[in-house]
């Protein structure tokens, strides 16, 4: 039976009818939701809803099941998927999990199903046969498919907004594993060079100077390991560019294992690459208080 009804709790009361929905009706694009209402597609008990009008404590929502349907046509929906993440931690405001490799963040092209944004949609309640969650997974930075590791989701917009404040002045330490081919030379380093489009790969990044449309990027790494033919290298990163680490360490003449897009010389196959996100460390954005996360080395999807 689809679940298209919602009963608005005391917590919300007072709200718009728009923010709340922006809020709980999680699967539909948050920039639909406006017009799904103005369509007359949501009605508040056994009337049409509008708009701006305040909700109330037990108040019955319930939105058209034909409007579902042509959104989920138009790929402006997000289908929850089980994917049985691993949460590493959650409070009031996020939510961070360990992204499998394999997987994109965002439903994009011809992957609109099984993304890490339906899984956490899961996670705060929303199914496919019910499209009202307990809040709404705002990602707040991204990886890459083929990388796995720690992927940190706000629950509300106001705490997104706090987190890319974060971001934006330098104060979310990012640290990655990647083994690379080759031995490299040094124990440690620091790569500072620009990156834009690759002339040659639209998709594709490189070292383009900041007269041509490259912008500053800053990678820091350590050595941890040498093996015969490859090196394993703790990545911090002091920007976060498309691509960054992938670009630089391609720059350097040492592509990450598997990544044959930046000149690997063969595919790790599983849609994986040698790239985790191990380690987080940042002021919470509502408290201040120092957050640290970790999660072990694993070269593999789970």
């Amino acid at each position: 039976m689809t679940r298209l009804r919602h009963v608005v709790p005391e917590a919300a009361a007072g709200s718009r009818l728009v923010d709340h929905l922006r809020a709980h009706l999680a699967v539909v694009a948050t920039r639909e939701v406006g017009p799904l209402i103005a369509r007359g597609a949501v009605r508040v008990g056994d009337r049409t809803g509008r708009i701006a009008e305040p909700v109330h404590a037990g108040d019955v929502l319930t939105v058209a099941a034909d409007a579902l349907t042509d959104l989920r046509s138009r790929g402006l929906v997000t289908e929850p998927a089980d994917l049985d993440l691993d949460v590493v931690h959650e409070d009031d405001d996020l939510v961070v999990v360990d992204k499998p490799s394999g997987l994109h963040v965002h439903p994009m092209g011809r992957y609109r199903e099984d993304t890490v944004l339906g899984g956490v949609l899961w996670l705060a309640g929303a199914r496919a046969d019910g499209p009202w969650a307990a809040w709404r997974p705002h990602p707040v930075h991204r990886l890459d498919r083929a990388t796995s590791g720690l992927l940190v989701f706000a629950k509300d917009k106001p705490s997104h907004d706090a987190f890319q404040g974060l971001l934006d002045d330098r104060q979310v330490e990012r640290t990655y594993l990647a083994l690379v081919e080759g031995q490299v030379r040094g124990d440690g380093g620091t790569v500072d060079a620009p990156l834009g489009r690759d002339p040659a790969m639209d998709y594709r990044r490189a070292v383009v100077p900041v007269s041509e449309g490259g912008r500053d990027a800053v990678t820091h790494w350590t050595v941890q390991e040498r093996q015969a033919d490859r090196t394993l290298l703790a990545l911090v990163l002091g920007t976060g560019r498309t691509h960054q680490i992938r670009a630089h360490l391609a720059a350097m003449g040492h592509p990450v294992v598997g990544d044959t897009l930046y000149g690997a010389r063969e595919p790790a196959g599983d849609a994986h690459i040698e790239l985790r996100a191990v380690g987080l460390r940042f002021p919470h954005p509502r408290t201040g208080e120092p957050v640290t996360l970790a999660v072990a080395e694993r070269r593999h999807p789970a």
